[in-house]
């Protein structure tokens, strides 16, 4: 059995009118890559990502081979967010031909289910109350944000907590881009409010002192983002609650190592592959093996 084809579609699906506006940082969100992955026996995988789309003498180097070659490999064929699209696919393909599902090429199955987060860009209070009822609405009890200088955060938590029930949790993204001395004081004031279930990147990353202190003074759970020292070392020095897997931290092969390592130190991983339907579902197969998932 061999790859016989590798077709890359770019599309730019149509977002809902009333969401907040693009911030410059996150102007890609419309970009969607669909791969479709043929082998020679007529099997068809399906998967993408929020990205752009790669030339196809990218992905020529796979053409001819077995797809079981690529089991938990990053492909090293060009930019992380894009080659986990492409393993999605080839995921898809080889669990068809096999008639199992995928998780079970990514090893034993730890749970049945796995929590999925919602998610919305920065927006002022009065917005995201809208967006969080929409989370709620769609049945989401886990929610993220990324944070930004024009909005103060207080107010947009008051916001959250007069809006979402009981059993909902918000996810602060803080940008990697805040000292000790400024996020400690916003940190102590989150900690009073029932809705804060965590808090990602609150310093910047390359502030090993900071991240170690920082965990020690709040009892808000950090996770961190791209692990500087390749993330050996972050969990040796205590620095976060929980590391995030799989966008920009290498392809699926470096996210299944990371979270079986993550688990084995008794730390969590945090899956964050964005996209739409397909990458999702894919998030959920290697959510279902791992030991630990936050």
């Amino acid at each position: 059995m061999k790859i016989d084809d590798i077709n890359i579609y770019c599309i730019e699906p149509k977002l809902r009118s009333d969401i907040p506006d693009y911030p410059a940082p996150l102007s890609q969100l419309h970009q969607r890559v669909v791969f479709k992955v043929t082998l020679d026996n007529g099997v068809i995988g399906f998967g993408e990502y929020r990205c752009y789309a790669p030339d196809e003498s990218a992905v020529a180097p796979l053409i001819g081979r077995n797809p079981f070659d690529f089991i938990n490999h990053d492909l090293n064929i060009g930019l992380s967010q894009w080659c986990l699209g492409l393993s999605a696919a080839l995921y898809d393909a080889m669990g068809k031909h096999l008639e199992i599902p995928a998780h079970k090429l990514m090893g034993p199955k730890i749970r049945d289910r796995v929590a999925v987060s919602a998610w919305t860009r920065p927006c002022a209070p009065e917005v995201l109350s809208r967006e969080v009822q929409r989370a709620v609405d769609q049945g989401y009890n886990l929610f993220k944000m990324h944070t930004r200088d024009h909005y103060d955060i207080y107010e947009q938590n008051e916001a959250v907590e007069q809006t979402a029930p009981k059993r909902f949790r918000i996810q602060y993204d803080f940008n990697h881009n805040r000292s000790l001395g400024v996020v400690l004081p916003i940190l102590k004031h989150l900690e009073k409010s029932w809705v804060v279930g965590s808090v990602e990147d609150p310093l910047v990353l390359t502030d090993i002192d900071g991240w170690r202190r920082l965990r020690e003074k709040t009892n808000i759970p950090i996770y961190m983002h791209v692990p500087p020292l390749g993330g050996l070392q972050e969990l040796l020095h205590g620095l976060a609650d929980g590391y995030i897997i799989g966008e920009y931290c290498g392809g699926f092969g470096d996210a299944l190592q990371r979270g079986f390592a993550y688990s084995k130190a008794n730390i969590p991983s945090v899956i964050q592959l964005t996209g739409g339907s397909l990458i999702t579902a894919f998030a959920l197969h290697l959510g279902a093996v791992l030991p630990r998932v936050a």
